[in-house]
């Protein structure tokens, strides 16, 4: 059933969703409510599981990482699907997994540091698994956009790229204690961080306001359950036959111009792009899609999609710790 929002959940969801760490005081002055108001209306989103929790987006390139996709159609009973599912969630490069209906039924993203790791992680997968995959597809992301957008409400846009660094940057322990405590709580207190890596309350500051410099820590964010607003998430996969850098950036402003646009990924592969939205009806994905298709008729090739559910992410622990 779909959860209806007040004036003053949107505009709490929209300040919150990438930026956990705003202050009460803030949203206060924004919804020109009490702090106590503030309070009590983000305690009631949580119970309502609108507000999943709070973490960390970390991007990996920065540290070493490849980036990967793998998707899988399967020819499996419900309990086999869930064995390979159960089994990718326990592997250690395995970043996310996803279930979803359409052109594939799982889909995974892997960060590995070369390519030997990410060919043994496929070869065990395949010797698992592999009499059950009926096809699988491949790819590099080369960089990816997230969008701030104004679905839920209207206010400032913003957007964050990431996954296309070419440095190497070097933490520590007490980096990777502090990662992996905001992956867990990205509104944990600097008192608490403190006392995990001891350290004084300057030196935890200091170390992630390098963190953020360094774009290792490339946003912080809110856990939205778009479900329980009604929307569920359609992933749209690009097929080009003729490419351009003039028809990159225009298709790049048409989908960064629509309010459900969730993110983009330019990738390396049998498409060029991955695009998530956030949908409410069918129909208007099938007017997305004549749009998008009027519109680049020169460059598009083929638009397969799949709807995602599921979706779990493994923020630090496989890789950092």
């Amino acid at each position: 059933m779909e959860v209806k929002l007040t004036k003053h959940d949107k505009i709490i969801l929209k300040n919150i969703a990438y930026n956990p760490r705003i202050f009460e005081k803030e949203l206060a002055r924004k919804c020109n409510l009490s702090k106590d108001s503030i309070r009590y209306r983000v305690n009631r989103l949580e119970k309502l599981k609108i507000i999943e929790g709070y973490g960390i987006f970390v991007d990996y390139t920065t540290l070493g990482y490849s980036s990967y996709k793998l998707y899988l159609k399967l020819n499996a009973t419900i309990k086999e699907k869930k064995e390979l599912v159960d089994y990718l969630k326990q592997q250690k490069h395995v970043f996310s997994v996803f279930e979803s209906e359409g052109n594939w039924d799982v889909g995974t993203a892997i960060f590995t540091r070369n390519r030997k790791d990410y060919y043994e992680f496929e070869n065990k997968l395949l010797n698992r698994f592999g009499i059950i995959i009926s096809s699988k597809r491949f790819c590099l992301m080369y960089d990816a956009i997230i969008f701030d957008n104004n679905l839920i409400h209207n206010g400032n846009f913003k957007e964050f790229s990431f996954w296309k660094s070419n440095n190497q940057e070097e933490i520590d322990e007490i980096d990777k204690i502090l990662i992996h405590e905001l992956h867990k709580n990205g509104k944990e207190s600097l008192v608490n961080l403190a006392s995990k890596a001891k350290l004084s309350i300057d030196a935890v500051s200091k170390r992630i306001k390098k963190l953020n410099e360094k774009k290792i820590i490339s946003f912080y964010s809110a856990g939205i359950n778009y479900n329980l607003l009604g929307y569920e998430k359609y992933k749209l996969f690009i097929h080009v036959k003729d490419y351009s850098d003039e028809f990159e950036k225009e298709i790049i402003s048409y989908f960064r111009s629509r309010k459900n646009t969730l993110n983009i990924i330019r990738m390396i592969g049998p498409w060029k792009f991955e695009v998530e939205f956030l949908i409410k009806e069918y129909d208007e994905f099938k007017k997305l899609l004549s749009e998008l298709q009027e519109k680049f008729p020169k460059y598009i090739l083929k638009l397969d999609f799949s709807i995602f559910r599921n979706e779990i992410l493994f923020p630090s622990e496989n890789l950092l710790l």
